[in-house]
């Protein structure tokens, strides 16, 4: 957790507002981007449809920056008590148009029709047993250089700071998304729903936990 200077925290306090449920709504249905910090775990169990999942860890601000428009507004859904912090490491990545979060967190919309359950989700054990029938589509969003050092066999590279641009190379069907850990291919699986994609599977634990069941 990053302590914030008291002025910093004064003046984001002063500015991040509590969003209801609705306001949130609105606001992404006017193009507001709706970030979701969470853990890819929590993600996957249930989010705000559209939404892009960047979790609150040590990359935070590279792929917000990245990833994230600094011309459109942006609204957060957070655990609880972390809001201040994502808002400032935002600031930081030059992204200033936080104009709220969803107050409560995504416990407020639990019961609303546009919280999807989304990525499914693979363990390496099982994904090994689904290979030993057949080939499988997977998609590393790994960087380059990743990828040619350690990769699964038959995976295709597509990093995480290009999947936008090179969505024809994604191909039709089920597909299973990869990283090291599973925060980038959570992100990736988020950026592929906002296409209509629901058929997105993620690997848990990434290539580490792959490595480490051989």
């Amino acid at each position: 957790m990053i302590c914030l200077e008291p002025e910093v925290e004064e003046t984001i306090a002063a500015e991040l507002a509590p969003l209801t449920p609705g306001a949130v709504l609105r606001a992404q249905l006017g193009g507001a981007q709706v970030l979701d910090t969470r853990s890819p775990e929590e993600f996957a169990a249930g989010h705000l449809f559209g939404s892009i999942n960047i979790a609150l860890t040590g990359r935070f601000t590279r792929w917000a920056k990245t990833l994230l428009s600094p011309d459109r507004p942006v609204v957060l859904v957070c655990a609880p008590g972390s809001e201040r912090e994502a808002a400032e490491l935002l600031e930081r990545a030059g992204l200033q148009s936080v104009v709220g979060y969803l107050n409560g967190g995504i416990e407020a919309v639990k019961d609303l029709v546009a919280l999807v359950r989304h990525p499914a989700r693979i363990t390496s054990t099982l994904l090994r047993r689904r290979l030993s029938r057949g080939p499988v589509s997977l998609i590393d969003v790994r960087d380059e250089s990743e990828w040619r050092r350690d990769a699964i066999p038959g995976s295709v590279n597509v990093p995480l700071e290009h999947l936008r641009e090179r969505l024809t190379k994604i191909p039709e069907g089920p597909i299973v998304v990869y990283c090291r850990t599973g925060e980038r291919s959570s992100t990736a699986a988020s950026l592929l729903e906002q296409t209509g994609r629901m058929n997105v599977v993620d690997l848990v634990g990434g290539i580490a936990a792959w490595s480490e069941a051989a």
